[in-house]
């Protein structure tokens, strides 16, 4: 079966403030939007996991040819995931069994597909704070990183998927890509692959999708870098009515408990 993966985690907001993601706990899963690789599209759910210092999930797929007879494996594909305190990195490694002056694999299978949406969502436990200006650096080992299609690899074989691959075109590190709410984070990966995969029997591929994190802290009133005794003392003197004051922490034109719990939520935090 032609797989395709796209991660998902999602967030409930508790009364916990942090700027940093260790220790936090997210929920994973994978979708891939409906297209002509993956019709009606594809959702699986990887569970609960928890940020740590290394990778905190892994998994390996086959590379099937739907150009021979019952399909036979030609390679596999491997994508991890590692969130970081400050940083979310993916890795997606490819490595081809066949000769490639027998078989063009590249006719046949693609592990990173374009369409509407192809990647990952992170959602965690706690509200994240993730600052919004955040851009996608991708990588590569052996091979440069393209969107599918730059590489007109169907202009030949099938003019009509062409049309649409390049209708789907997002350059690999466009702004777009990255969407972040109080407790989401969605990375869209469609259609970034290797330039060259295809070239060398035997040698692995791999691309990493990176984005290196700010947090946002609202709750550093003084500005000083520290929540502290200082932004609970300005809180308070505004308390009451207080339309776009920096005091009225989640911004509903009051500064009230819920203002101060939210400070509360930061205490001690170094805000850069």
């Amino acid at each position: 079966m032609f797989k395709s993966i796209y991660m998902v985690a999602s967030l409930c907001i508790t009364s916990s403030a942090f700027a940093g993601l260790l220790g936090e706990m997210f929920h994973l899963s994978s979708e891939a939007t409906d297209s002509p690789f993956v019709p009606g599209g594809q959702f699986e759910d990887f569970g609960d996991l928890q940020v740590i210092d290394g990778v905190e999930w892994t998994r390996t797929y086959p590379v099937y040819d739907f150009q021979q007879l019952g399909a036979p494996i030609i390679g596999e594909y491997t994508y991890m995931l590692d969130v970081g305190d400050d940083y979310i990195e993916m890795t997606a490694s490819w490595r081809i069994y066949v000769d490639p002056d027998v078989k063009n694999p590249y006719e046949s299978y693609f592990s990173l597909l374009p369409g509407d949406f192809y990647g990952f969502h992170l959602n965690f436990e706690n509200q994240t704070n993730i600052s919004l200006n955040r851009q996608l650096q991708v990588t590569s080992a052996n091979a440069p990183v393209v969107h599918m299609g730059d590489l007109n690899l169907f202009e030949n074989l099938d003019p009509m998927l062409e049309g649409w691959v390049d209708a789907q075109h997002v350059a690999p590190m466009d702004p777009s890509r990255i969407s972040v709410g109080d407790t989401s984070l969605d990375i869209n990966m469609q259609g970034l692959t290797w330039g060259l995969f295809w070239c060398t029997q035997g040698v692995e591929y791999t691309e990493t999708a990176r984005i290196d994190l700010e947090f946002d802290c609202p709750a550093d009133i003084s500005g000083d870098g520290m929540v502290d005794v200082q932004d609970i003392l300005e809180l308070i003197s505004a308390w009451g009515p207080c339309n776009g004051c920096d005091e009225d922490i989640d911004g509903n034109g009051d500064v009230n408990v819920a203002d101060l719990l939210n400070l509360i939520g930061f205490w001690g935090n170094d805000c850069p």
